[in-house]
């Protein structure tokens, strides 16, 4: 199908890893760096139109799903546990639907179910600053010297919090040092931007264009995970995608945002669900 860029992280058995946008393959090992501690191999790649890989190689959800299926062959590998966030939903969905034979199981986190559209936290200043190299240099600039503006910033818009709720998440973060640590290193992952844009576009392109995921169809195990205060993508994705998958288990982080998974109070036992979920079904 064409260039597909990866890399992996670790040693054990082998998850493979869809990151958001806009991301790439070092998204992925940052975002799912706590499933390599835990002994799993990251099989992390850059989804078309994101870093080295053309979008030639994968405009649709089906095709991204099946270059990936395709990457496995040419690593000689025959079944992962698969893993996405946010907009690595759909393909994970996808890659579950299409080669069940290949998945012993799937995590979702944040991850796109329906139709997705820009949310409304993301105005013209914040994409200005998330989505362009000037911003996004500017951003990194900014995190080294006042990394609290910067965590400030992303909950925000991230996030439906009221002014008292995201005054304590941020004092929350910045009363961690990994926590801060991971948002500003997650910035390093968006930039440069231009590297990324192609296959952001495409992504909302195809996201505008879905109702609701077939997700009855999935037959393996799963596991979602979604913030109910998420601004980004909506909780409601999550709820559907528990209730469409037969068997689907689910933790929900209350009063999540779209990062929960790694700065919320709740992280810690949310990546230990996660991570516990697929130690049983490696």
């Amino acid at each position: 199908m064409g260039p597909l860029e990866y890399a992996i992280v670790g040693e054990g058995p082998y998850v493979l890893c869809f990151h958001g946008g806009p991301g790439g393959y070092d998204q992925s090992a940052l975002n799912f760096d706590m499933f390599a501690d835990a002994g799993f191999s990251l099989i992390c790649v850059s989804r078309p139109g994101y870093l080295g890989t053309p979008l030639s190689t994968g405009k649709t959800i089906p095709e991204q799903a099946d270059a990936a299926a395709l990457l496995l062959d040419a690593l000689g590998i025959d079944k992962v546990c698969v893993v996405g966030a946010s907009a690595g939903g759909p393909p994970t969905y996808e890659f579950a639907i299409r080669h069940p034979e290949r998945t012993n199981a799937i995590v979702v986190i944040d991850g796109v179910s329906r139709t997705y559209s820009m949310p409304d936290q993301a105005g013209s200043i914040q994409q200005a600053l998330f989505l362009s190299d000037p911003g996004l240099k500017f951003t990194l600039m900014v995190g080294d010297l006042f990394p609290r503006s910067v965590v400030a910033e992303i909950i925000k818009t991230e996030g439906r919090l009221s002014k008292e709720e995201v005054m304590a998440r941020i004092d929350h973060i910045m009363a961690d040092e990994r926590k801060v640590d991971y948002v500003l290193k997650l910035f390093h992952t968006m930039y440069p931007y231009s590297q990324r844009k192609e296959g952001t576009e495409n992504d909302l392109q195809n996201y505008s264009r879905i109702t609701a995921l077939p997700l009855d169809r999935i037959t393996v195990p799963a596991l979602i995970i979604h913030g109910t205060a998420d601004a980004d993508v909506d909780f409601g994705d999550g709820l559907y995608a528990a209730g469409a998958i037969r068997g689907a288990e689910h933790f929900w982080v209350e009063k999540g945002t779209h990062l929960c998974f790694w700065v919320s109070p709740e992280a810690k036992e949310a990546q230990r669900t996660a991570i516990d979920f697929l130690k049983r079904h490696q």
